[in-house]
């Protein structure tokens, strides 16, 4: 059972300090491991044992399974692990890169600025 005035507490002290540069719930868990911090922060310690536990919707997996079989079919073996790992992301991340005001325009500006994006074409007879 959690203590509800010590959850708060603890809560109140990671919202004010240096664990405001944690990026989520994962790293926030990392971090009071690696510091062993369990039994300082035992409640939110627990709280968060219960939140990386509970299994995503059956929905979020799918749809994480479904874009990267949409990459994949798309690119089929026509490119590296890392370009295919960052399409897919930018595929499963669509709605936070469609916030971001000219995102195609910049990466679109950004391609333009590289050196060496020369694509080499080979044709070979059948002759």
């Amino acid at each position: 059972m959690l203590q509800k005035d010590r959850l708060k507490t603890e809560l109140g002290v990671i919202y004010r300090s240096d664990f405001r540069n944690m990026t989520g719930v994962i790293s926030l868990l990392q971090f009071i491991i690696e510091n062993n911090l369990q039994t300082t922060f035992s409640e939110t310690y627990k709280v968060l044992l219960i939140i990386v536990t509970i299994p995503m919707t059956t929905d979020e997996a799918e749809s994480c399974f479904s874009t990267l079989k949409r990459v994949k079919t798309f690119l089929r073996k026509t490119m590296s692990e890392d370009r295919l790992s960052a399409l897919a992301i930018l595929s499963i991340e669509k709605r936070m890169t469609n916030g971001i005001p000219k995102f195609n325009e910049n990466v679109i500006d950004l391609f333009a600025l590289k050196k060496d994006r020369r694509v080499d074409l080979i044709y070979e007879s059948c002759t």
